[in-house]
């Protein structure tokens, strides 16, 4: 397995990157109050630092975390005492029965565990399907084909302590996305080096949402998370597991 997030990397993301998360939680909020769930547990796929379980958890939810990157999962216990987090692949983790489910970040496409396929996202999806009670939520975020306008980009960021240089190289025949990261972060008075290399399946939006409609879902597209917008070549999901008829 490719080695997802280390520390330093994981500190940048969380200091920087964490408007998605934000995003989807206050969505995730709100519609679980309008679905008339105002407790229960919450899994969160990907759950990087915990941005996303720690704002659940202050709205009176349970949360489970899962990430392969032990970096984030400390980072997520620090934040969020109370919660559960798992160092687990996304791909294989147990679901126990649940109100919600989020994969937000594009985390259903990374290939951080060699095991990753089109069809083991789509038992993924069952397996939250499963996991739900009924009337309950998914929500997710993919990143599709074109990801990338026109193949290749090269990003600056920076923080206060922080700075970090993406290339980013899409290749549209074997649909993989492959970001070389080079990360400098201020530790003391210097700044230390690192690199990593994250790769990404590209799933097209039309196939992912006629999985959820297939495995049963009833399904509406996003385009942002109330405020805060997907990324160019991104799209999202706001999938609910029907209540049966009680005729």
């Amino acid at each position: 397995m490719d080695e997802a997030y280390r520390e330093d990397l994981a500190y940048i993301h969380d200091a920087g990157f964490g408007r998605i998360a934000r995003g989807a939680a206050a969505l995730l909020l709100e519609e679980l109050r309008q679905c008339g769930f105002d407790r229960g547990l919450v899994i969160d796929l990907g759950c990087g630092s915990g941005i996303l379980s720690e704002q659940l958890a202050a709205g009176g939810y349970d949360v489970l975390g899962i990430d392969i990157s032990e970096a984030f999962i400390a980072m997520a216990r620090r934040r969020v005492p109370r919660g559960e987090f798992r160092v687990e692949s996304i791909l294989t983790a147990d679901l126990p029965r649940c109100v919600a489910v989020a994969a937000v970040g594009e985390c259903l496409n990374y290939l951080f565990d060699e095991r990753h396929t089109a069809d083991g996202v789509r038992k993924v999806l069952e397996r939250a399907f499963a996991a739900l009670m009924p009337g309950g939520l998914l929500v997710l975020d993919i990143a599709q084909p074109g990801r990338v306008p026109g193949g290749t980009s090269n990003n600056y960021f920076e923080g206060e302590d922080w700075t970090v240089l993406v290339a980013a190289a899409e290749d549209p025949q074997q649909k993989l996305l492959t970001r070389q990261i080079t990360i400098f972060r201020k530790v003391g008075e210097l700044y230390r080096r690192d690199h990593e290399v994250h790769r990404q399946r590209l799933l097209p939006g039309a196939e992912v949402e006629s999985w959820l409609k297939a495995i049963g879902f009833e399904v509406r597209t996003l385009d942002a998370y109330g405020s805060v917008p997907f990324s160019a070549g991104d799209v999202g999901f706001l999938a609910r597991k029907p209540v049966p008829d009680s005729a």
